[in-house]
């Protein structure tokens, strides 16, 4: 069983860290802003997409493909 965590990448997103709060129109995109955060950072940041809240180990889970796509 893959561990792996499949969300459709057309969806909004919001990253939140610190007092920060960033609304993204993809999942790609809030992947991508996370990324850029430093190791402290994104320790304390979470990923919202949907009712699905992501902290940092999850979110090192998130594949985003076509929700057709994943298998």
């Amino acid at each position: 069983m893959s561990d792996l965590i499949y969300v459709d990448p057309r969806q909004h997103a919001v990253l939140r860290y610190d007092d920060v709060s960033m609304s993204c129109r993809t999942v790609p995109e809030v992947w991508l802003a996370w990324a850029q955060l430093d190791l402290e950072q994104k320790t304390r940041a979470i990923i919202e997409v949907g009712d699905a809240t992501y902290d940092l180990w999850a979110i090192r889970r998130l594949r985003y493909v076509p929700m057709a796509d994943a298998a």
